[in-house]
């Protein structure tokens, strides 16, 4: 049998030496997280701002977005904007705090989620059942003009088509075409 030197508690000096690396790594990500982020240039500030703010309504326009908005309301949602862009929030968590505060209307777009998935869905289908209802539209006149039943509207199958006249109808027209023709 061999023998053990033990000093202390079983493996003190692996459990310490485990519990400093912790709280070494602990201390290093919170002083990463207190730095500041990436400083950005002026001009990359200045092309979130746009970014952003071309996706946010004029609460006083509403037509327009405050990026093209000259309102003073528009303003200071400009000068927030690019005080959040400058503290490092994304512009998701910009886009975020504004729907908190006005709803989802100051959005310019709406949301691909739920009922407005229904509005940026429902003009295709729009356009997809108007294609097909003009294909059919097509594709029935077309079988009916080979069928010799004609194009027109409401016609039943197997009525004779239009140009055909009966006899008495014939004679009148040729009354009523001398007629004109001696007025003349």
């Amino acid at each position: 049998m061999s023998r053990r030197v033990r000093s202390g508690r079983p493996g003190s000096a692996a459990a310490r030496a485990l519990l400093m690396a912790g709280l070494q790594m602990a201390a290093l990500a919170l002083l990463l997280a207190a730095l500041p982020a990436a400083a950005l240039t002026p001009e990359e500030v200045e092309q979130r701002v746009l970014a952003v703010t071309d996706e946010l309504r004029c609460p006083t326009c509403q037509a327009l977005s405050v990026k093209d908005s000259e309102a003073s309301f528009s303003n200071e949602i400009r000068d927030k904007v690019r005080r959040m862009v400058q503290e490092g929030q994304s512009d998701d968590q910009i886009k975020a705090f504004f729907v908190s505060r006005y709803g989802e209307w100051i959005l310019r777009a709406p949301s691909k989620t739920g009922v407005g998935l229904i509005v940026w869905i429902l003009p295709f289908v729009a356009l997809i059942g108007a294609g097909g209802a003009v294909t059919w539209t097509i594709v029935r006149r077309s079988r009916a003009r080979r069928r010799g039943t004609g194009a027109a509207p409401g016609r039943q199958p197997g009525a004779a088509p239009a140009s055909a006249l009966t006899p008495e109808q014939r004679e009148r027209i040729q009354a009523d075409l001398k007629r004109y023709e001696e007025e003349d």
